[in-house]
């Protein structure tokens, strides 16, 4: 294959952009979606790109072997990322728990384990002798 031919190159989009590229192609103002990504790449200017990246943090959970197990085995068969999975699930999710009723929250402090409660102290004394 010539060094200058075109292959297939792999790029991820998301599905509604994917469906908002290919109505042209269905209007028949473009050949294909490779055609339209083509003429876009080859028109770019590439040098005041701006590239957007949501804020993110990367946090710890601690999660059971079974779970993180499952995570793990689901995201190479979906292709796509154990944060993606962990996002979709709590996102699915958080509407349940904000439509529970707002418990009252403790004041701020540590909080004291039943292991780690004080127990009320005796006095102990010692006597000399």
């Amino acid at each position: 294959m010539p060094h200058n031919a075109a292959r297939p190159f792999p790029v991820t989009m998301e599905v509604e952009f994917l469906d908002r590229l290919s109505e042209p192609v269905r209007e028949g103002r473009a050949k294909s979606v490779s055609e339209i990504i083509r003429q876009a790449l080859e028109r770019y200017d590439f040098s005041n790109v701006v590239v957007l990246h949501p804020n993110q943090l990367q946090i710890s959970v601690r999660l059971p072997a079974g779970i993180r197990r499952t995570l793990k085995k689901v995201s190479r068969n979906k292709h796509t990322s154990v944060g993606q999975l962990v996002r979709a699930a709590v996102e699915a999710y958080l509407p349940e728990l904000e439509a529970l009723a707002p418990v009252e929250a403790e004041p701020p402090g540590k909080k004291l384990t039943a292991k780690k409660q004080r127990k009320p102290s005796k006095m102990r004394t010692t006597r000399k002798r």
